[in-house]
């Protein structure tokens, strides 16, 4: 089957661990024909800030072909930042003759040009999901009232008789989606965040946490934690920081991977660089956070949402997160602890419980495991997105 995935809603960034490279990677790799069409938006991997990509058509490194296109209307500035008109939608779809076109993301004028294309291709089928949530869309009344509750919603109401499904990333997107959109529950599915399992080793777990421990020289029976990803000031990197310098062990590490945000970087890195316990390693490549799942004990989260939970979970780790209105989904039944608000005490409190607790610990990684593997793997749910 030809598949088109479209990332024109949003950011699309080339080798991360996100659902928009895993979905057509593991289309890919069940013989499907797989495109990528994208927008330039991207990730700045120095300073965690967005950036441009060329326009253009390449081959990624998952062997699917990528092709990066511009605005239209060039004059409208940073409107078309929230508009999302493209130069050469159709005719690319037109090049590329998709049976089913996969829009990540709905919050885009060109849908009408999506839609255009399976109105006049009908054995074209049309898929999307929302990412968009209270949590990180319509911050306020303008964007709620005006751009989300007239622009999108004009047209996503005229595509829905052409839409077979849009899947809801979790249920805080559907909310949104029914406050916002009106969409009707009966078109509406859940399609999880998950993990490039592929990249989960779990026969060499051993010798991936000797290598690693050793080099950052970390002892095998330390208890090791790991957060990490985009670090802006709402990840809570702080508050994590104050935590564990209340924790009195020698016995406890920190590992942080991911890249600050310029208006914290300097007062976090002067934070880290005074407790030795803590092991800063930088921008970490999306294979690659998996092996350093496999050499903690626990990932900790708290602050806000990250796909990076769900590959925790699907590497075996206990995780101790933020709570998030629909996000409790992440507890496939005893594997999370979730911390409310910004409670530094409650984040000293569950470090302490699971580092003395190992029955509770090790209930807690099993069915991480397990269900967890299970729920969150994305061999599972690419074939899931693609099931009309």
């Amino acid at each position: 089957m030809k598949i088109i995935h479209l990332c024109l809603s949003s950011f699309y960034i080339e080798d991360f661990g996100y659902q928009e490279n895993l979905i057509p990677k593991y289309n890919k790799k069940d013989g499907h024909d797989v495109t990528i069409i994208a927008s330039r938006f991207t990730f700045n991997q120095d300073n965690g800030s967005p950036d441009l990509a060329p326009i253009g058509e390449y081959i990624n490194s998952d062997a699917i072909k990528v092709i990066r296109i511009d605005y239209k209307y060039k004059w409208l500035g940073k409107i078309n930042d929230k508009l999302k008109i493209y130069k050469d939608t159709y005719k690319l779809l037109e090049q590329e003759k998709p049976d089913l076109i996969f829009m990540h993301g709905i919050q885009f004028l060109d849908m009408k040009i999506v839609v255009k294309y399976v109105k006049r291709n009908p054995n074209c089928k049309l898929v999307a999901d929302n990412h968009a949530s209270y949590d990180n869309s319509g911050k306020d009344i303008i964007s709620r009232e005006i751009l989300h509750k007239i622009f999108y919603k004009i047209v996503i109401q005229k595509s829905l008789p052409y839409i077979q499904k849009i899947f809801m990333l979790a249920p805080g997107c559907k909310y949104f989606a029914k406050d916002m959109y009106n969409i009707p529950e009966e078109k509406m599915e859940y399609l999880y965040l998950g993990a490039d399992t592929e990249n989960i080793n779990f026969d060499k777990k051993e010798d991936i946490k000797t290598r690693i421990r050793s080099e950052l020289n970390i002892k095998l029976n330390d208890f090791v934690l790991v957060t990490g990803g985009k670090l802006s000031k709402g990840k809570n990197t702080k508050i994590l920081l104050n935590a564990l310098k209340r924790i009195d062990s020698e016995n406890i590490k920190l590992i942080i991977f991911g890249v600050f945000s310029d208006d914290i970087k300097d007062e976090l890195m002067r934070k880290i660089s005074q407790d030795d316990r803590v092991k800063y390693i930088g921008w970490l490549n999306g294979g690659d956070v998996y092996d350093y799942y496999l050499a903690s004990d626990v990932a900790i989260f708290p602050g806000t949402k990250s796909a990076l939970w769900e590959q925790a979970i699907c590497s075996g780790l206990p995780l101790i997160c933020k709570r998030w209105c629909g996000m409790e989904y992440v507890d496939v039944g005893g594997n999370c602890i979730f911390i409310d608000g910004d409670d530094e005490d409650k984040i000293v409190e569950n470090i302490e419980l699971l580092m003395n607790d190992n029955d509770l610990y090790e209930k807690m990684a099993n069915i991480a495991r397990t269900k967890g593997y299970d729920m969150f793997s994305y061999e599972k749910i690419s074939k899931q997105a693609i099931d009309i």
